[in-house]
């Protein structure tokens, strides 16, 4: 090997002395939450026998012993029990479903209290039982065995040894108390959903409480349970996280889901909540087509009201905002029909072959909205154009999207078109057919908006629709984000806020306002019900029951009053 040239040894030298000067200066690791972490995955992968420092089979021995003699000769087999209560095998159910042994096992293990550190050990075998164990989806001993277990280990707890220094998982549970109690994961709600999700770290670092225990499921409730009781401004503050929350738990969203959104939809001052709408539609479907009925039933008939209203409003602002020419006219007309939202009994898209078949993520999203309703455009000029179909009462108006098409109104009874069929002709043939009761162009004449020819189009043709300056007095509130403009009405889930502590206006006689428009109902509030009356949703009425609390039950066909 040649040697190294003086100069050569000496840079070498100097490289080693840096080197070890620099190993000198580096501080030692803080391996504490590399411990941690090592401890719960020991504790979540291998079960009660890693944490109780013996082989699973070690256990399953120990506690078929148990079963045949019904005694714990001392205090090590006493352990090895305690921390295999949930142990399955294809011989025998789990111990704490055996409602003459499991029973016993609490009397043995209390005979071992004299001895104040193996007691706390079997203690907490008992503990990653009641951890463990789901009495949710547990046979009827089993249930009755855990509520048995939750008892004693709470009567318990103050009795365990704690001198000297007290193990971590003693010192969480000393903390956390309130997992023994009825109630035992109410506390966690509020401080989650505030983003403290530290708060849950001991409970799995410690007690084991991993995603799948029962524990975790509480949780979850204990969120909800918080949100949906809070003010609604502080509710509205955390409904991101609440969507979220509900959109991660696939197996509990529904039930969560439906509390939400009867939460929301009694919240004093209503607007669009584009998460809420999003996920509940991705779940249930479009709220308005009975074909989603069964699903939709778990909130109230407002509630789904409100959706709906939400789901078309987002439609009709994707129509003119994807499918459209004229952008900046229609803009106007989203405005426009924002004010008839809730009036809009159904509606159907029919897109060119531009849109049908546009692969951007945007025009994907927004046929995907559309399923159930959505339909192909032929022959309507040219590919980029689209057909906004909308029914009314009686009536089917059509609106398209490039600049210079008008507006067309048909009697739905007698429509020249089929809605059912995939696709559909955009000239005479069909939308555009001569059969129409009436053509409108959105063209301002003589210093008059076109928005108001319409308007009074649109009235005539329907025949009861109210009066623009009706249609405004009906519910005068503060503009929201997606309130109508000055010539629609508010959409019915749009409502002024009130104070917290003020009631929503009621009528103090809703008989008279029957009488006068001899309205038929049924009152209902004595037996926890409603008060219904049964009227027109778009008649001579339906300001004045609206004005006074009353709201429209499509699947029953009339106005209710909640008591």
């Amino acid at each position: 090997m040649r040697a190294l040239s003086p100069r050569a040894a000496r840079l070498g030298d100097s490289m080693r002395s840096f080197g070890e000067a620099a190993l000198r200066n580096v501080p030692e690791p803080d391996l504490t939450a590399l411990r941690a972490a090592a401890h719960q995955l020991r504790a979540l992968l291998g079960g009660a026998g890693a944490a109780s420092g013996a082989a699973t089979d070690r256990l399953r021995e120990q506690v078929s012993q148990f079963r045949q003699t019904g005694r714990l000769p001392d205090a090590r087999a006493a352990r090895l029990v305690c921390w295999g209560t949930t142990l399955r095998d294809p011989q025998a159910s789990a111990l704490i479903e055996d409602s003459d042994r499991f029973p016993n096992l609490i009397h043995e293990v209390d005979g071992f209290r004299a001895s104040r550190r193996p007691y706390r050990r079997c203690w907490r075998g008992l503990l990653d039982g009641y951890v463990r164990y789901d009495p949710t989806e547990a046979v009827e001993a089993g249930r009755r065995n855990w509520t048995m277990l939750r008892e004693y280990l709470n009567d318990n707890l103050p009795t365990l040894e704690r001198s000297g220094s007290p193990p971590d998982w003693l010192v969480t549970i000393d903390e956390h108390p309130n997992l023994l109690g009825e109630n035992p994961c109410d506390r966690y709600g509020s401080a989650l959903l505030e983003g403290d999700a530290e708060v849950l770290e001991p409970l799995r670092r410690d007690l084991g409480v991993g995603d799948s225990s029962w524990m975790m499921r509480r949780i979850f409730d204990a969120q909800i349970d918080a949100a949906v009781a809070y003010d609604d401004a502080r509710f509205r503050r955390v409904m991101p996280r609440v969507v979220g929350l509900i959109a991660d738990h696939d197996l509990l969203a529904d039930g969560a889901l439906a509390r939400v959104l009867d939460r929301y939809a009694r919240c004093a001052a209503v607007e669009v909540e584009p998460a809420l709408r999003d996920l509940s539609v991705a779940r249930w479907g479009n709220p308005w087509l009975e074909r989603n009925d069964t699903l939709w039933t778990a909130v109230d008939d407002a509630t789904r009201q409100m959706v709906s209203s939400w789901l078309k409003l987002s439609l009709i602002e994707k129509f003119f905002s994807l499918l459209s020419e004229d952008r900046l006219n229609d803009q106007r007309r989203v405005a426009f029909w924002k004010g008839y939202v809730d009036r809009i009994d159904d509606m159907h898209f029919a897109l060119g072959e531009t849109g049908y078949r546009n692969p951007a993520a945007d025009f994907r999203a927004l046929r995907s909205a559309m399923a159930g309703r959505l339909l192909r455009l032929d022959d309507a000029g040219t590919a980029r154009n689209n057909a906004f179909i909308m029914r009314m009462g009686g009536r089917v108006f059509v609106e398209f999207g490039e600049k210079g098409n008008a507006m067309f109104a048909f009697d739905a009874a007698d429509a020249p078109f089929d809605l059912k069929q995939p696709s559909i002709s955009g000239n005479k043939t069909a939308l555009k057919h001569p059969s129409h009761l009436a053509r409108m162009i959105h063209t301002d004449v003589g210093g008059e908006r076109w928005e108001h020819k319409i308007e009074r189009r649109i009235a005539e043709l329907l025949g009861h629709s109210p009066s623009r300056a009706a249609r405004t007095a009906e519910i005068a509130v503060p503009r929201p984000l997606h309130a109508a403009p000055p010539w629609g009405a508010a959409p019915s889930w749009v409502r002024p806020a009130l104070p917290v502590d003020r009631p929503v206006p009621r009528t103090s006689d809703p008989l008279a306002v029957f009488a006068a428009h001899s309205i038929k109902s049924v009152d209902l509030r004595d037996k926890g019900g409603s008060l219904w009356a049964y009227a027109p949703e778009r008649g001579p009425a339906s300001a004045v029951l609206r004005a006074r609390g009353f709201v429209w039950s499509e699947r029953r066909g009339a106005w209710y009053l909640k008591s």
